[in-house]
């Protein structure tokens, strides 16, 4: 078993309707070509670490970008390999004796996609061999970071020779750029060349080999923002709200995006908070803890008192108002889970029905334990 899987980070499927890709038109062809699920909540942290894990996140536990400890009061960002609770990818991989490799646009993943790995690389800190061939580093607010990560990629096909392969992007360029403009468009046409290239090396090393293309969450543009927290403290009950999109890549979204935490203070009623934040316009839904775990498949202690949904036009952030108009493009709600797999050279991959992107990873797990 070999498999190359490439995540498009901010991978909409509206970017694959408008901008040329052949490349990826070929592989579908040739193999299959789906609309999938995204995990909920659709941000990058936990969806990156769904595929690599082949499965949701009561399985492996990354819940968010953003972890608030309620024991503990600590707030620190879900960026490390100690955070997961199932065997990576990689690390099973390598108990079948598979040589492995991981590459990231951003450093944030490395520790977490690459547990187990025998090589991991990110484009913001990457080594002097690849440099070599794959050109000089570029910053990650850019569209060519994703271009020289692809380079690095086929690099490594061709020096390293791994049997199991992931490779993720970054969406700073769907954040900056709707598939309707032509910045959109010439992002996903150059990535699709360069995959292309890469799809060629791979199955020349490897003739047998798969390789899944795929995108960790959609994206969407925004015209409202909402503090949760806000409005509940205005009348007297004690919360906070975390955006489940919060982490160190504020240039891309602002630490605002579909989906928050709600955290309640002593008490404070869960009831009477869930029955306000139903009714402000913009919240699609707010759950209880154990009703959003059981309907999204996440680990309840990982999690606030209240997950908040936005509806297609809005985000949660931190803010001193209770609301504000923003112009942005982010995702987080589920209005961002649809999104492509191109699936090629992987006749043992059955979508079935409610197909989820991690699938086509366990169905590569499952190879390997053959």
């Amino acid at each position: 078993m070999q498999a190359l899987i490439i995540c498009i980070d901010g991978g909409d499927p509206a970017y694959f309707e408008t901008a040329p890709t052949p490349n990826l038109d070929r592989l579908g062809a040739e193999g299959g070509r789906f609309l999938v699920k995204a995990q909920m909540p659709t941000v990058t942290n936990v969806n990156n670490v769904s595929l690599i894990c082949g499965g949701p996140p009561a399985m492996h536990g990354i819940t968010a970008n953003y972890f608030l400890n309620r024991e503990t009061g600590e707030e620190v960002y879900m960026e490390s390999g100690d955070f997961l609770l199932s065997p990576t990818l990689m690390e099973r991989g390598a108990a079948a004796g598979r040589k492995t490799a991981a590459l990231a646009s951003k450093k944030k993943l490395t520790d977490m996609i690459g547990k187990g790995a025998d090589l991991v690389v990110t484009a913001e800190e990457p080594p002097d061999w690849l440099t070599r061939r794959a050109g000089p580093k570029e910053e990650i607010y850019s569209a060519e970071v994703n271009f020289w990560l692809l380079r690095a990629a086929r690099a490594v096909v061709e020096e390293r020779a791994p049997e199991i392969f992931y490779v993720t992007t970054t969406d700073y360029s769907q954040h900056m750029h709707g598939p309707e403009s032509d910045e959109g468009q010439a992002h996903l046409a150059e990535m699709d060349a360069e995959i292309g290239r890469l799809a060629d090396a791979w199955s020349s090393l490897h003739p047998g080999g798969a390789i899944f293309v795929t995108a960790d969450h959609g994206m969407r543009h925004k015209a409202r923002a909402i503090d949760p927290g806000v409005i509940l403290r205005r009348i007297g009950i004690a919360a906070e709200a975390v955006p489940i999109i919060k982490d160190r890549y504020v240039v891309h979204h602002g630490n605002q995006g579909g989906a928050a935490y709600v955290h309640l203070g002593d008490g404070a009623s869960l009831e009477e908070a869930v029955s306000v934040l139903e009714e402000v316009p913009g919240i699609e839904a707010a759950l209880p803890r154990e009703e959003a775990a059981a309907r999204f498949r996440l680990l309840p202690d990982r999690m606030g008192e209240i997950m908040v949904l936005a509806d297609k036009e809005a985000v949660f952030g931190v803010m001193e108002e209770a609301e504000r108009e923003v112009d942005l493009r982010s995702h987080g709600s589920v209005h961002e889970q649809t999104v492509p797999l191109f699936a090629w050279n992987a006749p043992f991959f059955d979508p079935g029905e409610d197909p989820h992107h991690f699938d086509a990873v366990r169905s590569v797990m499952d190879g390997l334990e053959e």
